[in-house]
């Protein structure tokens, strides 16, 4: 690894061209994954990622290069790539201070026990209790296949401002993939059991058998589901994950990307009504234990708890800082990477609705006929979007009547907001997941309290 002083000459190789800022991102990355069928575990796979990119901006133009050569020869080569490639030709050149500092917090999801250091056979023992707990579940299993990941991500994010910042992000999963039959028919699902911490996760047996059982058993739950024809209905969406919604119908649409792309029904709207004044909509990576959250984003800026829609009233936008300056807006700890191959862009981190005051019985009593969803599974984002009801029921006079199968929710984002017409008072999270966009794939947390939609398009 190279020392701060180093960096510093690379950086002004980078701005050599006249660029206004330049930034080196270094990474160092370990991950394993072992995998289980039915009970046999079939080895565990382990790699190490290390890198760096170097972000140069001047404008609305950007470069970025990247390389796994960190030595301060091969960065500083990259270095006068990237100030080749952006080309300006100005003879003023951005001074970078004489002293590089940064913010010194506590990281939101602390760890006991680092992957690394845990034998496999540990990491073996916990697939085979997962396995055998859903083995023994109930229904007949066609097939199981059980996976263990975990990641230790270090970063170092130092910039021409000065600004030199350290984090260290920890994560484990478990992946749990089923098809279980009655004999007659076939069902299949996944599930994760994910966590932003160490190997201390696995020291409860109970936490991620029971998730094992109870996955299979909702599964086959599942199966027995009706198909319903394609309508326009109440839906009643359950507090927790169900929260994916937000995430799809308008979180994508709000980051400063899609604003500054004019991609967006948003853009133009800060400060106007675009949602039912229930709608409190916030993104925070800063909250404690979840997924989403991390001390710095990936260009070292402090996380923070950014209010975007507030009574219905948007109120902001997410941004990195090139997406940000193109709209008049600064960063606000947004800007997000999966790994130093990608340049950074603005990306949710975990993302819910403000809890309300409504009766969570009245919302599925009141209804003659309709939807309740329990949990969303995979779909497109975007205004116009797509989502999976991974488990649902149809409501019959205000009761659960059946389960049903085989749906989607489909709507426009806009539309969709403006027909909340109930916020449950119980806000709940559980797990967390991935999203994919510009810059990669990272880890993200949605949730909600109980929510109802007037009317919404449902369909096969």
């Amino acid at each position: 690894m190279i020392h701060e002083q180093e960096a510093r000459k690379i950086l002004e190789t980078a701005l050599k061209s006249g660029a206004e800022f330049a930034e080196l991102f270094f990474e160092d990355r370990e991950e394993s994954n072992m995998k289980c069928v039915k009970e046999e575990v079939q080895g565990l796979k382990t790699v190490r990622i290390f890198g760096a990119g170097i972000y140069v901006i001047s404008g609305t133009s950007s470069i970025y290069v990247y390389s796994n050569d960190c030595s301060y020869e091969g960065l500083l080569h990259l270095a006068k790539q990237a100030s080749e490639m952006i080309n300006l030709k100005r003879k003023e050149q951005i001074r970078i201070p004489d002293r590089f500092q940064g913010p010194v917090m506590s990281n939101p999801n602390p760890v006991k026990i680092y992957p690394a250091t845990v034998e496999g056979r540990k990491k073996q023992k916990v697939l085979r209790e997962t396995a055998k707990a859903a083995l023994f579940a109930g229904p007949e299993i066609l097939s199981l296949n059980t996976d263990y990941f975990d990641t230790d991500q270090r970063i170092w994010v130092i910039n021409s401002e000065g600004l030199s910042v350290k984090d260290r992000r920890v994560t484990t999963r478990l992946r749990l993939q089923v098809a279980v039959s009655d004999g007659r028919q076939s069902f299949y699902n996944w599930e994760d059991y994910t966590h932003p911490s160490g190997f201390e996760v696995y020291e409860r047996e109970q936490g991620y058998t029971e998730f094992a059982r109870d996955m299979v058993k909702r599964t086959r739950q599942m199966m027995d589901g009706v198909a319903v024809p394609p309508s326009n209905v109440p839906v009643v969406l359950e507090a927790g994950s169900c929260g994916t919604l937000w995430h799809e119908s308008c979180g994508h649409s709000l980051e400063a990307c899609a604003i500054a792309a004019k991609n967006s029904a948003f853009v133009g709207k800060l400060g106007q009504k675009v949602a039912s004044e229930k709608v409190t909509l916030i993104d925070d990576g800063t909250i404690p234990g979840l997924y989403g959250s991390s001390v710095i984003d990936d260009e070292g800026h402090v996380r923070q708890k950014n209010i975007l829609i507030e009574n219905g009233i948007l109120k902001s936008y997410l941004c990195d800082r090139f997406h940000g300056s193109m709209i008049g807006m600064k960063s606000n700890g947004c800007g997000r990477r999966q790994n130093y191959t990608y340049a950074p862009t603005a990306r949710m981190s975990n993302t819910y609705l403000a809890p309300g005051e409504d009766d969570e019985e009245e919302m599925i009593r009141s209804v003659p006929e309709g939807l309740y969803v329990k949990s969303i599974g995979g779909g497109t984002g975007g205004m116009q979007f797509s989502l999976e009801v991974k488990e649902g029921w149809w409501i019959k006079n205000g009761e659960l009547a059946y389960p049903v199968k085989g749906l989607m929710l489909t709507g426009n984002g806009l539309d969709v907001i403006r027909k909340i017409d109930r916020v449950g008072k119980r806000l709940e999270y559980d797990g967390g997941g991935f999203c994919g966009a510009a810059s990669g794939l990272i880890p993200t947390t949605t949730f909600q309290p109980r929510v109802r939609i007037a009317e919404m398009a449902i369909g096969g």
